[in-house]
């Protein structure tokens, strides 16, 4: 690693061209200057300095180094200026969530970067488990899970709930036979779903997502309930991503006498500021998922 010192010693003799004028700039004396070139070639093996007189010319080396010491104060200059930039609508703003939660909530972000052109969006569907490692590992700013959280690294906030439902084609039926006649469709977020809203219902006949017979499975957030609407399966999903589906005719939501409600926790990393941008997010998320909602 170049010695940063050096290297500002270096800069500023090659713009003055004169080691008295450097050592004054720099309230140095004259040999200081010297020995900190003299160290600075000895780190990078090659001469910087063509020395003629009293005076001196760059070498090839010396002119390459100097480039590279520009690009260094450019690349400083930007730094300096995002660290000091905290502006409410511009900038990047990562996010995670169920593929079933970003079937729902990406159009809104989508409206809101439209509202202010100068946002970013990242958006990563992902299993719960892989939402709450990104958020410890910085990858992500906001993660949106559905379970609690016991991490010491976090921090949880309650939001609104989401209704679970069990999804079925238009004039199928819902009886335990007539799904397991069906079949499964499922998605990222499938069992998890299912095991929850099925185990609370059928009682007398679930016994694990594993002897259900499955029909298909899809990760296409828009298409999850395509092969239900065509009367290849049944599938479990939230509410809001089922009134999100283009062909509501074509599916039908059963209402089952012990109905499953998702309570959804927003995480973010316990300690780590986030830029002032993000509260445009965290008032997005409110409205989809009212905190008073019960």
């Amino acid at each position: 690693m170049i010695n940063p010192l050096y290297l500002r010693t270096f800069m500023k003799l090659a713009s003055t061209h004169h080691f008295t004028r450097t050592a004054e700039l720099l309230h140095m004396t004259q040999p200081g200057v010297s020995q900190h070139i003299r160290k600075l070639e000895a780190q990078l093996g090659k001469p910087l300095l063509a020395r003629y007189g009293k005076s001196f010319e760059l070498t090839p080396a010396g002119e390459t180094l100097y480039r590279f010491g520009l690009e260094q104060v450019e690349a400083e200059a930007e730094l300096m200026a995002r660290l000091a930039e905290d502006e409410s609508n511009r900038g990047e703003c990562r996010l995670a969530c169920s593929g079933s939660m970003a079937m729902q909530l990406y159009p809104r972000l989508l409206a809101l970067q439209g509202q202010y052109p100068g946002l970013r969006f990242a958006l990563e569907a992902a299993p719960n488990a892989v939402i709450v490692e990104r958020v410890k590992l910085n990858q992500t700013d906001i993660g949106l899970v559905t379970q609690p959280v016991k991490d010491p690294k976090l921090l949880q906030q309650p939001l609104g709930e989401d209704s679970l439902c069990l999804v079925v084609p238009r004039g199928g039926g819902w009886g335990w036979e007539a799904l397991m006649e069906l079949g499964f469709i499922n998605h990222p977020d499938g069992h998890h779903y299912a095991s929850e809203l099925l185990e609370l219902n059928y009682p007398d006949h679930f016994n694990g997502m594993e002897k259900i017979p499955h029909s298909g499975y899809i990760n296409q957030l828009g298409q999850i309930l395509l092969p239900v609407a065509r009367g290849l399966g049944f599938t479990v999903l939230p509410q809001s991503t089922v009134e999100a589906f283009a062909d509501t005719g074509a599916i039908h939501s059963v209402a089952l006498p012990r109905p499953v409600r998702e309570r959804v926790y927003c995480l973010t990393k316990k300690h780590r500021r986030l830029p002032v941008r993000y509260q445009l997010i965290t008032r997005l998320l409110e409205q989809q998922w009212p905190p008073g909602d019960q």
